[in-house]
């Protein structure tokens, strides 16, 4: 994919009605001079206040069956790729990761700022985009969204001052194809672009098979320094997967005091993706997050700093050119709001519908499989809750009395929903980011 170079330059100040109004002198100054900057590489800026475990070491894989089987070529019932197309499918096509807005060049984002993002080209009919967001050295309490001026999702949910942290997830662009990223506490804000989602009916690369949580990476630094590796062939699911063009990882990690990141890439010299966490202390220290790798090389590679151990789990994978085209795997991205927020009694479960984000796409609830979702618990006490499977959970998550725990997460979802226990009286909200078909 080739560069990009902007198409829009000048600044726009607004407030949160669109209403024009003059500016504190310190604010416009800064404000300005970074427009300035940020124009020159294709970046327009502008102020608005926004509202709104461990399951098997590396070759004792579970066995190569997906819940989702992308390369099975009908459905159960017999019908034919046709009958069972979707309207507004698509497929998700994995880029060279590619910086898109990185305002530490200039200094952080005035709380309230507004930025639209010129995209490198795309695509035919991209309407939505995969990217990974991250504050850093949040300014003050708020949220990141990004998507299209009226269309937005948030990205982040941003505590106190200082914080950084990162999600993926899928955005809408606007209609002149450029993508708006508002920050309502301020800081630094990090944007990169990770996939396209292509229009197709069906399609033999770019489908999305889930396959249950399998560890590819444990990493103790005291031991084994900062760095690691996996080797696509050496596991048993991506090996028997046929042609792929990314795989999806779920990572933990034991953050210290200081906050930490883990980078990824297809070289120890070309890690560009990074996942941020906040410092912890106590017995609070494991943070999570969600990578959507392309693979051109035989060899993923990760680094870490800060904290004691990295584990990363395969979650998923994505098909490559020269796999059988079918239905099963195609993706619809989701914007909008959260399901409404569900309570779970100590030591039970719940499952949250996803089904209002189906008929928001025009997606019937019985084809959705997976989802990748945003999931934030809310408990009364210390404790534990998992995602997916009470038997096989994909995703577990500290509970801290008083604080909001966020992740995001590729989960399966059967019955259109989304699985959560916790072993403490806890609130779920489930916020869909991408919907994949069944066959």
């Amino acid at each position: 994919m080739r560069g990009w170079t902007g198409r829009s330059k000048g600044v726009k100040i607004t407030t949160a009605v669109g209403e024009r109004r003059p500016m504190p002198p310190g604010t416009r100054w800064v404000v300005i001079g970074l427009a300035c900057f940020l124009a020159s590489a294709g970046v327009l800026l502008g102020t608005r206040l926004v509202t709104n475990a461990y399951t098997g070491d590396l070759g004792e894989a579970q066995p190569p069956g997906a819940v989702l089987d992308a390369n099975a070529v009908s459905s159960a019932d017999g019908a034919t790729s046709a009958d069972r197309r979707v309207a507004g499918s698509t497929r998700l096509v994995a880029v060279t990761p590619k910086v898109l807005l990185d305002s530490r060049e200039v200094g952080a984002l005035p709380a309230g700022t507004d930025v639209i993002v010129p995209m490198p080209p795309l695509p035919d009919g991209t309407r939505d985009v995969l990217v990974e967001v991250s504050i850093l050295a949040a300014k003050g309490p708020g949220e990141v969204a990004v998507g299209q001026a009226q269309d937005r999702t948030t990205a982040l949910t941003v505590a106190k001052s200082k914080a950084q942290q990162s999600a993926t997830v899928a955005a809408r662009l606007d209609d002149d194809g450029s993508l708006r990223v508002a920050a309502t506490g301020g800081g630094d804000l990090l944007v990169r672009l990770v996939g396209a989602f292509e229009p197709v009916e069906r399609s033999g690369a770019g489908r999305v098979v889930t396959v249950p949580a399998t560890q590819v990476v444990r990493l103790v630094t005291a031991t084994q320094g900062k760095t690691a590796s996996f080797a696509i062939a050496d596991v048993s699911q991506l090996a028997a997967a046929g042609p792929i063009s990314a795989v999806l990882l779920q990572v933990a990690a034991d953050v210290g005091p200081k906050g930490g990141l883990v980078s990824v890439g297809r070289s120890p010299t070309e890690l560009d993706q990074t996942v941020y966490w906040s410092a912890t202390s106590g017995t609070d220290r494991t943070r999570h997050g969600l990578l959507f790798v392309p693979v051109s090389e035989g060899t993923i590679h990760l680094r870490y700093e800060a904290g004691t151990e990295l584990r990363a789990d395969l979650v998923g994978y994505v098909t490559g050119d020269g796999a059988p085209e079918e239905v099963a795997g195609l993706v619809a991205p989701v914007s909008g709001p959260a399901a409404d927020p569900a309570p779970v009694a100590a030591g039970s479960g719940v499952q949250i519908s996803v089904a209002f984000a189906a008929e928001a796409v025009d997606v019937p609830a019985d084809r959705i499989g997976a989802a990748l979702t945003t999931v934030t618990v809310n408990g009364d006490g210390g404790g534990e809750a998992t995602v997916g499977s009470s038997g096989a959970p994909t995703l577990n998550l500290t509970v801290l009395a008083g604080a909001a725990r966020s992740a995001s997460v590729l989960v399966d979802t059967p019955e259109a929903a989304v699985r959560v226990d916790s072993s403490v009286s806890a609130t779920v909200t489930v916020t869909p980011r991408v919907l994949i078909l069944t066959g």
